[in-house]
This record gives structure tokens, sequence and C-alpha cells, in this order.
């Protein structure tokens, strides 16, 4: 376990040293921003202001030694400290990220199940045909589709923010607010989640335990929930251990495109006006968040199948 933290801190210095490099070499000035004229003096000061003016492994390693002692800076653009911006937005992030993992657990589960019971029958071709359609759509095309669908032509969703304006600590308003991009992250990798269980269900039948659990006559009921069900889910946490990145990334693209208060949208914003000490310290938390759910991938892995538990001490 320890090994993996080092590994995970040494991978989310790197991931932030190359973004910090991509950024330095592209095109624009967070100098310059929202300043149409500017004189080459004021520009000057403006950047020994910022540390801009500063080689680049300079501008780094002064951003390198302040978060080792738990300070992300401050942003360039907003003037904010990064860590409130980190407090006000994260939960948001987390709170949509592990909605949508429940619902695409439970999902999955239930239409991988129907795929097995009526295999190569209607339900499953229409279960297949209707999961791959949306996973062949980008996260951000089909979010314009719901925005349009269900926000412009029904009007009976919400397609922006967390909340109304006044019902911010309205619980079930933040709700309303959640189904859309949830429905977008969980439709977007159902197809494989399905697919990955239906194999595993199937696979499952054949197992010398679930063949001896038929012979010494146990329930239908005891042997899919016991047995072939706690067998199915393994791969499918798995999985998901390894496309972790992946599904934040979507998130972030979702987050983005509805103006969901998180990260991801303040992630992008802050890529287009090079605000570095927003990017870096968004992105070495969404390399530990990554780790984090790669680990407990591993740990539930283990504690539904406790041969594996030796995966989870590697």
């Amino acid at each position: 376990m320890l090994k993996r933290f080092l590994w995970s801190i040494l991978i989310a210095c790197l991931s932030t040293f190359l973004c910090f490099v991509l950024l330095h070499y592209s095109k624009g000035n967070v100098a310059l921003e929202g300043l149409n004229t500017i004189s080459a003096e004021v520009r000057e000061q403006i950047e020994k202001n910022l540390n801009l003016d500063k080689p680049l492994f300079t501008q780094y390693k002064i951003w390198f030694l302040k978060v080792f002692k738990g300070d992300f800076g401050v942003s360039m653009v907003s003037g904010e400290k990064v860590i409130d911006l980190l407090k006000t937005r994260l939960p948001n992030t987390l709170f949509l990220t592990l909605s949508a993992l429940v619902f695409l657990f439970v999902f999955s589960i239930i239409l991988s199940l129907l795929s097995l019971i009526y295999k190569e029958r209607f339900i499953d071709k229409m279960i297949n045909l209707l999961c791959i359609s949306f996973f062949a759509l980008p996260s951000f095309a089909l979010c314009i589709i719901f925005i349009l669908i269900f926000g412009v032509f029904l009007q009976i969703l919400p397609i922006s923010g967390t909340s109304d304006l006044g019902f911010e600590e309205d619980f079930f308003n933040k709700i309303e607010h959640l189904i859309l991009p949830v429905s977008v992250l969980v439709l977007s990798h159902l197809a494989i989640f399905v697919r990955i269980g239906r194999n595993a269900l199937i696979e499952s039948f054949g197992q010398n335990f679930v063949l001896n659990a038929f012979a010494r006559g146990l329930s239908k009921k005891r042997i899919y929930f016991h047995f072939v069900l706690k067998y199915a889910l393994n791969p499918m946490i798995a999985y998901f251990g390894a496309s972790a990145l992946s599904f934040i990334m979507g998130a972030y693209v979702v987050e983005s495109v509805f103006s969901y208060t998180g990260v991801g949208e303040l992630l992008i914003k802050s890529i287009i006006l090079k605000d570095y000490p927003v990017v870096l310290a968004l992105v070495f938390i969404s390399v530990l968040l990554v780790s984090f759910f790669t680990f407990l991938a591993d740990f539930l892995c283990g504690l539904i199948n406790p041969r594996l538990d030796r995966v989870v001490n590697v």
C-alpha cells in the first residue's frame, strides 16, 4: 500500500510537470487576459508580479515547494486561493462522480441479468443496440442532445449549474440538477460494463462452484445472488479501476458542457486562461483521485474474493 501511494505521488508530480511545460510553451499569456492594449512596461511588471519572467524550471520549483507545504498558490485570474476553490468545487465533482458510479453499477447488473435471461432474443439485442448507440456518441454530443430534448424542447429539467438561484441549500433542487449530467455519464459508459457483466455471468455458469451449488440442490435465488453475481462483480469492479482516469475525465467534460460548478469546469477554463496554479493543482488532485479509485477497486475485489487480497498489497 505504501509503495502504491509513493508511486501515485511520483506520477502526480510528473503529470504536473508535463502539464506545466505544455502550458508554458502554448500560445497566450495570463498577463494579457482581458487587456486589449497594454504597454510593454506594464506587461513586464505584471509578469514579474506573477513570477512569469522567471525560467520554466524556476517557476515550477516555486510551485512545487509550496505544494509540499500545503499551499497550492493563488489563482492568477481571480486572485482566490486555489485551496478555497477546491473546497467549494471538489465536493460537487465527487457527488456527481459517485452518484454516476452507483447508478452505473446498478443498471449494469440489471441489464446484464436481462441480457443473460433473454440471451440472443429480442430484449438482449435491444439492450446491446441501445448501449452501443450511446457508447458510440462522444459525451459532449450526448450532453447537447439531452440539453436540446429535456431543456429546450420539453423544458422539464435544468440544464446548467448545481442549483437554482436562491435554492443553494435545497437538496432536492441539487438532485434535479444532477439528473442530466449523471444520465450522460452512465449512458456513455454503460455498454462496456454491460458487456463485461454479461460475459462474466455467462462464464460463471461453467465454473465448478456454481455447478456444485446446483448439484447440492440450492435454490436458484441463492445461487444467482450468492455465487453467480458475486463472481460477475469482480471483472466489473476491476474494469472500473482500470478506466478510472477516463471516467473522471469524462465527468470533467460533462461538467463543462452543463456548466456544473465542479473542478472539471474550472480545469477547462483555467487551461484556456493559462492559470497554471489552478491547472497544476487540479491535475495533481485528479491523479490522486484516480489512484484512490484504483486502490478502492482492488480492495473491493479482494473483499468479494479473499483470494485476491494479495493484489491490493502489490
